[in-house]
This record gives C-alpha cells, structure tokens and sequence, in this order.
C-alpha cells in the first residue's frame, strides 16, 4: 500500500521538469495528495500553499521567487514527505476518516455553545432513546438555542469545507 503512495509522489516530483508546468495546478493536486496521506493540518500542506511566483521587484534582486527556486522548495517538500513515509510509515492519527467530520462537529459545538447547553445536548445524544424520542429532544433543544449561535454555528461548519 505504501508503495503506491510513494509512486503517485514521485510521480509529483517528476511533473515538476515538464515542459508545460502549471504551479497551481500541480499545487491543487499535491496538496489534495499529502491532505489524504497525513491529514489536513499537515505542516507540508501550509508549506506547499506558500509556493508561489514572486514578480515583484523586490524578488528580482534574490532568487527566492524565480521558477527554478520556487520547483526547487516544492521537490524538497515531496521528498521530504516520501522519506517521512518510508521510515515511519503512513501516518495514524487514532482515528478513522469516518470519525473526523463527528469530532468536527462536536468541537465547534462544544466550541459555541455554553457549558451547560454543551451537556445537555450530548446527554440528550447519550441516552438510550429511539431515533424518533431523540429527534424530538434535538429539535426542541435546537429551538431554543439563540439564533446568534445557530448563525456561528453554521458559519463554523462552512468554513470547515
């Protein structure tokens, strides 16, 4: 499984010496790639976003925005995450994919609600209920949070996407 990690990142490297190299584009897809291998907070991920062309004049007096410096950091970023992987393995945050957008959600829930209406919820979550009995309490609960919450709420979780 590892092996074909390793190749689609090679294979990245590689496109970086095409003739018709398109940085965004490539960028869109290396960081779609290291996203799904070490997860979104990954610091390569905030290292790739960084890469761009820098035209002003200020950059023509160094080397740090031309072309060549610019393929060269993002070969360093790639290799740098194929080491990572063939010495320690993909890495394993605890957690399957599935249990991510959950603890997502409860974070910002946690987040914007108060202490108290936090608890209540997940009581309410908690207990040995029927779908229909817990929906009921959810609605009736959501009812009477303020809508100024509700809005933060919502705004949190669109940010998230």
């Amino acid at each position: 499984m590892v092996k074909k990690e390793i190749q689609l990142l090679q294979d990245q490297i590689n496109k970086l010496d095409d003739k018709g190299f398109d940085l965004e584009s490539w960028k869109i897809y290396t960081i779609g790639l290291l996203d799904r291998l070490f997860g979104h907070n990954s610091h390569k991920i905030n290292q790739m976003k960084e890469l761009k062309y820098d035209f002003s004049s200020w950059s023509l007096r160094d080397t740090s925005g031309n072309p060549d410096s610019i393929k060269k950091k993002a070969r360093v970023i790639v290799e740098s995450a194929i080491r990572e992987i063939e010495h320690f393995g993909l890495p394993d945050n605890g957690k399957s994919k599935s249990e991510e957008p959950t603890n997502l959600v409860t974070e910002i829930l946690k987040d914007e609600l108060k202490g108290s209406e936090y608890k209540r919820m997940m009581k309410i979550i908690n207990e040995n209920k029927s779908k229909d009995v817990k929906s009921e309490l959810l609605f009736e609960f959501i009812s009477n949070i303020d809508t100024e919450t509700k809005d933060q709420i919502i705004l949190n979780l669109l940010k998230q996407i």
